[in-house]
């Protein structure tokens, strides 16, 4: 047996090596800040800094009042949106929020809130079944009919609003040859 023999690698041949690996790794890298950057929160970190994370909605539907003026984020589905003089107003089927701070898709509630904000909010885009959640502080209470009954709607002042793009499900399609779509 003759002894095992190794090829001549030049550094040239090291720094192609080399180059190739870093173009890779920043490839790499790039893409890892793209993903991470399309799951960021839709709010800012200010607003997030300042939330009061220990109140439930639960408490503030019980109590509005008392949470007068604290800042919380709350999220559910439109019911209905009406522009008034002093801008607008969302009332909303309040639902649990997932680690993003989108509305859960469950039939699970808290009951209906109001969001008010000064802004006009067109209600062809704020329709009802959308989903939309706020930084918002509390501002008291609103009692207005609700079918047969009168409703007592916690009010929250929007900070900032997110309304999320309609969950179209997982997308995946394997195939070959050609698709034209509508």
């Amino acid at each position: 047996m003759s002894p095992l023999r190794l090829s001549h690698v030049s550094i040239r041949d090291i720094l192609i090596i080399m180059k190739r690996t870093s173009i890779i790794v920043l490839v790499l890298l790039a893409v890892a800040v793209i993903i991470s950057a399309g799951c960021a929160p839709p709010f800012s970190k200010e607003l997030l800094d300042k939330l009061e994370k220990n109140i439930t909605f639960a408490a503030v539907q019980k109590e509005p009042e008392r949470y007068t003026g604290k800042l919380l984020m709350v999220g559910g589905t439109i019911v209905d949106t009406k522009n008034l003089k002093e801008g607008s107003r969302i009332e909303v089927l309040q639902k649990p929020l997932d680690g993003e701070g989108r509305p859960a898709m469950t039939d699970e509630t808290g009951g209906r809130f109001l969001i008010v904000t000064s802004q006009f909010l067109d209600g062809a885009v704020y329709h009802r079944g959308r989903s939309v959640t706020i930084i918002g502080e509390v501002a008291g209470s609103k009692v207005q009919p609700l079918g047969e009954l009168e409703y007592r709607y916690p009010v929250l002042t929007a900070k900032e609003l997110h309304l999320w793009s309609p969950y179209a499900g997982p997308r995946f399609s394997i195939g070959v040859g050609m698709y034209r779509g509508f």
